[in-house]
C-alpha cells in the first residue's frame, strides 16, 4: 500500500511539473523526503481525476492573467447542471412588451433619451454569453494584479530553496501564472454563474455587462423573484422592467460612466498585495484526494488587509458612483410606476431589502473587491435625486450626469443643503455653462436632451 501511495504522489508531481518532476522527485529522495508521506492514500480513480484536471488546467491556460476559457466553462456548466432554464415564446413576448411599456412610462419622468437597440428576453445561458466580454474587462485588471502578486511571492519563496531544486522548477513566475490563471478562471466563472442565477437584467451590479444600447431581462430570474412575493407576476415584471430600462438609458446616454467604473476598479487593482498567511492556510488544508478541492481554492481572502491610501480612495470613489447610479435608478423608477402599479411602494421596499441582503452586486463588489454598498449610502443617494427633481426639475436633475464634476460628493449626500444652497447653485451654474460650451463646441442646439444627443 505504501508503494502504491508513493507511485500516486510521483504521478501527481509529474502531472504538475511535467519533465521536471523526475529531477524534483530524485532531489526529494536524496534529501530524505518521502512524497508518499505528504498525504493519505487515494484511489486510482481519484488520482486519474485529479491529474486529468491538473493537466487540463495547466494545458489550456490561454492568454492573459485569467483563464477565461475555464471561467466560461465553469459558469455554463453550473447553469446546465443545477439551474437550467428555458424561455417560451409567450414569456419572451411578455418581457419585450414590458420593456417597451417601461420606456413610455420613463419618458414622463426623465429627460435622458431611450435606448436605441432592441428589447431582449434572455435565458441564464444567454445572460452569460452577452455579459462575459464586459465581465472580463471589469475583472481582468484585478486578476492581472493578483497573478502578479502571487508570482512575486513565488519568486521570494524560491529564494529559500536549494539552488539545484529551484532550477528544476523553471521560471517560478511562469509556473505560478499558469496555476493562478486557472484558479482565477474557476473563481470568476463561479461568480459569473451566481450573477446569471440572480440578475434580472443587464445592469444589476451597477454597470451594464452587455455591450450596446439595449435593455434585457432574464425571464426565469424575474419569475423566481415574483414567486416569493404576494404581488402579481405582471406587476413584478413591470417594476423590474422599468428599473432595467432606466439603468440602460443612463449608461447609453452618459458615455463616461461605464469607463469610469472600469478604470476605478483597475486603479484599485494596481495596489494589490498578497497575505501569505492566507495562502499557507489554504495549502495546509488542501485535499489532493478530492478533485473538487481544486475548485474550492478561494482567492477572495488572500488580499492584504492593509490597503494603501490610493486603494482606499479608489474604493470610496467606486462605492460612491455605484450608490449614485442605484439611487438615480430607484428614484426615477419609483416615480415612473407610481400611477400604474398599485403595489409600487411595497415593491420599492422589497428592492431596498434586496440591496441590503442578497443583491447580485455583492458577488462582484462585496466578494471580489470588498466594497460595501451600504443601504445608508443608497438611501442618501435616492433622497438626493428626489430632491434634485423637486428643486430643479427632471431636466436639471439629469443634467448633473453630463460631467462627473457636476455630481454630488459624499459630503453632499450626507448634507444635501450644501449642494442646493444658492451659493453652490450659482457656482454649479457657471461650471455647467462652461462645460456646455466646451462639450458642445459653441453650438446652441437647445432642442437636444440634457445628456442625450
Amino acid at each position: 500500500m505504501a508503494e502504491d501511495n508513493k507511485d500516486q504522489w510521483e504521478e501527481m508531481l509529474r502531472a504538475i511539473m511535467g519533465d521536471s518532476a523526475d529531477e524534483v522527485i530524485r532531489s526529494m529522495k536524496d534529501s530524505g523526503m518521502d512524497p508518499s508521506a505528504l498525504g493519505m492514500a487515494i484511489s486510482p480513480d481519484q488520482m486519474n481525476a485529479v491529474t486529468a484536471q491538473l493537466r487540463a488546467m495547466l494545458g489550456s491556460s490561454g492568454e492573459g492573467p485569467v483563464n477565461w476559457k475555464i471561467a466560461e466553462e465553469v459558469a455554463r456548466d453550473t447553469i446546465i447542471r443545477s439551474h437550467m432554464d428555458s424561455l417560451s415564446g409567450t414569456e419572451g413576448d411578455k418581457i419585450r412588451s414590458a420593456l417597451s411599456v417601461a420606456s413610455l412610462w420613463l419618458d414622463a419622468v426623465t429627460d435622458i433619451n431611450p435606448t436605441s437597440g432592441p428589447n431582449l428576453a434572455w435565458t441564464r445561458l444567454d445572460w452569460i454569453a452577452h455579459s462575459l466580454p464586459t465581465f472580463r474587462k471589469l475583472l481582468d485588471p484585478l486578476g492581472s494584479n493578483i497573478n502578479r502578486a502571487f508570482s512575486d511571492v513565488m519568486k521570494q519563496q524560491m529564494g529559500h530553496l536549494p539552488s539545484d531544486m529551484a532550477g528544476m522548477l523553471g521560471d517560478p513566475a511562469t509556473l505560478m501564472a499558469g496555476l493562478v490563471s486557472s484558479f482565477l478562471g474557476m473563481q470568476y466563472g463561479g461568480a459569473l454563474a451566481q450573477l446569471a442565477i440572480s440578475s434580472f437584467g443587464t445592469a444589476d451590479i451597477g454597470v451594464p455587462l452587455m455591450e450596446g444600447s439595449s435593455a434585457a431581462l432574464v425571464g426565469a430570474n424575474v419569475s423566481d423573484f415574483a414567486s416569493d412575493l404576494e404581488v402579481s407576476d405582471d406587476d413584478v415584471r413591470m417594476y423590474i422592467a422599468v428599473r432595467e430600462a432606466a439603468a440602460a438609458r443612463l449608461f447609453a446616454s452618459v458615455p463616461w460612466l461605464r469607463s469610469r467604473i472600469i478604470d476605478t476598479v483597475a486603479e484599485f487593482a494596481r495596489g494589490i498585495e498578497i497575505d501569505m498567511q492566507s495562502i499557507e492556510d489554504q495549502a495546509r488544508s488542501f485535499d489532493f484526494s478530492n478533485p473538487e478541492a481544486l475548485q474550492g481554492m478561494d482567492f477572495t481572502g488572500v488580499f492584504s488587509m492593509e490597503q494603501s491610501e490610493a486603494q482606499k480612495d479608489a474604493l470610496a470613489r467606486l462605492e460612491h458612483i455605484l450608490s449614485l447610479i442605484e439611487g438615480w435608478v430607484a428614484a426615477v423608477s419609483a416615480r415612473a410606476v407610481l400611477a400604474y402599479i398599485p403595489s409600487a411602494v411595497a415593491l420599492r421596499e422589497m428592492f431596498a431589502r434586496r440591496n441590503a441582503t442578497s443583491h447580485p452586486a455583492k458577488a462582484v463588489w462585496g466578494v471580489q473587491l470588498g466594497v460595501d454598498l451600504t443601504p445608508r449610502h443608497l438611501r442618501a443617494a435616492t433622497s438626493f435625486w428626489e430632491r434634485a427633481a423637486r428643486e430643479r426639475g427632471d431636466a436639471g436633475r439629469d443634467q448633473l450626469w453630463s460631467h462627473p464634476d457636476l455630481l454630488p460628493t459624499l459630503e453632499n449626500l450626507e448634507n444635501p443643503d450644501s449642494f442646493f444652497s444658492p451659493e453652490a447653485a450659482a457656482i454649479e451654474s457657471e461650471l455647467d455653462s462652461f462645460l456646455a460650451e466646451l462639450l458642445d463646441g459653441g453650438t446652441d442646439d437647445s432642442s437636444s436632451k440634457a445628456t442625450g444627443e
